[in-house]
């Protein structure tokens, strides 16, 4: 077999190219190195840092439940009508006085804003002050006194505070799952503990103090999870942990402890995946504080940075090739530089200025290049001619649309108005048109405008005036929008089209026609409702309305719209124009008679979605 010739544009290309390759090469590898261990440094650092943050919450959290039952138990007046007062109180109505006078004392002590969820202070004798949730001043029994699950533990710890587990309270009226704080004292400081203050921090609290400072998104995802164990091990947050990672995380945490480890990489017995558990202890309470990372939330980081490396190498590689092919070139022949003009040679470089030239001093292949040219400029006044067919056609196509969709709303206005001036209603015409330029101006100004809902209700309301004063006692407006949406965005002109189909299909019907118009907010978004009592849709309406809306959410085309058809369906477009998939929009026919149709967003009141 005859071996292949190299040209001496291939050689030179060869030997830029190889050593190009191995600096390049040389510096990915380093750079992947050098900059994964930089950023599992940094995030390493940011998740320790993080957890030292949940620490530092919570142990400010009970510091100042700390204080304040220290507080309490100091007080002498306190003290003095708690254990000497009260018990010995005549009657009712002097056990009422001084309970106010003792909620005085402790809201002194406290301030108007409650920091915890639930105060009650018991003495041994039998009797508790409940504070925060309820107020009042009751006789335990002995047997009551036994189920309160922290008080033995409290009274043995004297003035020291104790904190107990997430549970169910025994002394609150309502069921509430919550932390208690309870600290001891007596009637005299320093002698023998007759009673106990219990605060309590509402597990909720809890839950959202861990989801503001844990999770950045405001809340939970399985990219990061925190649990808290007291330094019993038994669980605080969350609940709904099951046993089986209670168990493991419980262990865990006793031989990081053990080891005075601070993170490690641990398998998950229950689902198999690798977790990074960052483990501080709160220095002043006794809490554990773990925060579990999975080693894929570690590891996404590598994998970006392996794209943007295969990118960066795509684009070095490139620059090798464009570097060694000019280097090459030098030495190439004329013809060369033509052959490639011809291959190169795309619809974007096609232009009447466009002309390759090659000094070749060879007469027949300047000709060639001359005809080349020649060419190249009878394709450029074909296309010529093609894109100005097409932008024409183009231009055609929006002039059409545009003229579909300016003299929509005013189709209909307009014929309500000439109806009442054939019936020779001067005043109500002169009302109305003032009316009608006024929702005009509404209408052209800033078409793609979000506006305050009230605004939008106002101008719904106008149209429904016009309307009324033409069919009169025949047709009926029930409105229902709370003023509390009012300054809730939305975009123009969505709700008084609705109204004017409902109009359309109802008044088709006999008398009395009714309209409902009703509106509310939930989880964030917002809703429009309007039922009428007319005919509804046809099946065909409906189905043909569902095939207009899958072209445009698949295609994102805008179907041909007739005048007739295209106000549901333009609100749709700008509904999902603004919302994207959070767009609510639904229409059907109500089971008795009528149709409703149903609209809706998220909440914004920032003008932009």
């Amino acid at each position: 077999m005859k071996k292949r010739k190299k040209t001496i544009k291939r050689k030179m290309f060869e030997m830029y190219a190889t050593a190009l390759l191995v600096v390049v090469m040389v510096f990915i590898i380093v750079y992947i190195t050098q900059t994964y261990r930089m950023m599992q440094e940094q995030l390493d650092n940011s998740m320790i840092q993080l957890s030292q943050n949940v620490e530092n919450r919570l142990d400010d959290e009970i510091r100042q439940i700390s204080n304040l039952s220290e507080r309490i138990t100091f007080s002498k007046d306190v003290r003095e009508l708690f254990f000497k007062k009260l018990p010995n109180s005549t009657d009712a109505a002097d056990t009422y006085r001084l309970t106010n006078q003792l909620n005085e004392i402790l809201y002194g002590i406290i301030g108007p804003k409650l920091g915890f969820y639930h105060m009650n202070i018991v003495n041994l004798s039998g009797h508790r002050l409940a504070f925060g949730q309820e107020y009042n001043y009751r006789p335990l029994s002995e047997a009551k006194l036994q189920e309160i699950p922290w008080l033995e533990t409290t009274i043995e710890k004297g003035g020291k505070l104790v904190i107990s587990p997430t549970m169910e309270s025994v002394l609150n009226e309502l069921p509430k799952q919550v932390i208690s704080l309870s600290r001891g004292f007596g009637s005299i400081i320093g002698g023998s503990v007759e009673g106990a203050v219990e605060i309590q921090m509402a597990y909720e609290a809890l839950e959202e103090l861990m989801i503001s400072t844990v999770y950045l998104e405001g809340e939970v995802t399985e990219e990061r999870k925190i649990v808290i164990l007291d330094k019993d091990g038994s669980l605080v947050y969350p609940l709904e942990l099951d046993e089986e990672n209670l168990k493991h995380y419980q262990e865990t945490a006793a031989l990081m402890e053990e080891k005075s480890q601070g993170r490690m990489i641990y398998k998950n017995p229950v689902n198999q995946e690798q977790e990074h558990i960052f483990f501080p202890q709160t220095e002043h309470y006794g809490w554990k504080v773990i925060l579990i990372v999975p080693d894929k939330v570690f590891s996404r980081p590598l994998k970006h940075l392996v794209m943007q490396i295969l990118l960066l190498s795509i684009l070095m590689l490139v620059g090798v090739g464009i570097f060694s092919t000019k280097m090459s070139r030098v030495y190439s022949e004329p013809i060369d530089k033509l052959y490639k003009s011809v291959k190169s040679l795309t619809l974007d470089d096609i232009s009447s200025d466009y002309e390759t030239q090659i000094q070749a001093g060879v007469d027949e292949l300047e000709q060639l290049n001359k005809v080349f040219n020649k060419m190249v400029l009878r394709i450029h006044e074909s296309l010529e001619e093609v894109v100005k067919l097409k932008n024409m056609e183009m231009h055609s196509r929006m002039l059409a649309l545009q003229a579909q969709m300016n003299p929509h709303f005013l189709y209909n206005t307009l014929t309500v108005i000439s109806i009442m001036a054939d019936n020779e209603e001067k005043s109500n015409v002169q009302w109305a048109c003032r009316n009608l330029s006024d929702m005009l101006s509404y209408i052209s100004s800033e078409a793609l405008h979000l506006v305050p809902l009230k605004d939008e209700m106002s101008h719904t309301k106008n149209y429904m005036n016009l309307i009324k004063m033409r069919f009169m006692d025949d047709i009926k407006f029930l409105i229902d929008v709370s003023d509390e949406m009012d300054e809730i965005l939305i975009p123009k002109l969505v709700i008084q089209p609705l109204i004017e189909n409902s109009v359309k299909y109802a008044t088709a019907t006999k008398p009395v026609w009714e309209i409902q118009l009703s509106g509310w907010t939930k989880e964030n978004q917002w809703f429009i409702c309007v039922k009428d009592n007319g005919i509804g849709f046809s099946k065909e309406s409906l189905l043909e309305l569902d095939k207009e809306l899958q072209i445009i959410q698949s295609t994102g085309n805008i179907p041909e719209l007739s005048l007739n058809g295209m106000g549901i369906l333009n609100i749709y477009l700008r509904m999902n124009f603004y919302y994207k998939e959070k767009t609510v929009f639904k229409i059907e026919n109500c089971p008795d008679h009528g149709a409703s149709i149903l609209i809706g967003g998220l909440i914004d009141t920032s003008d932009t979605v």
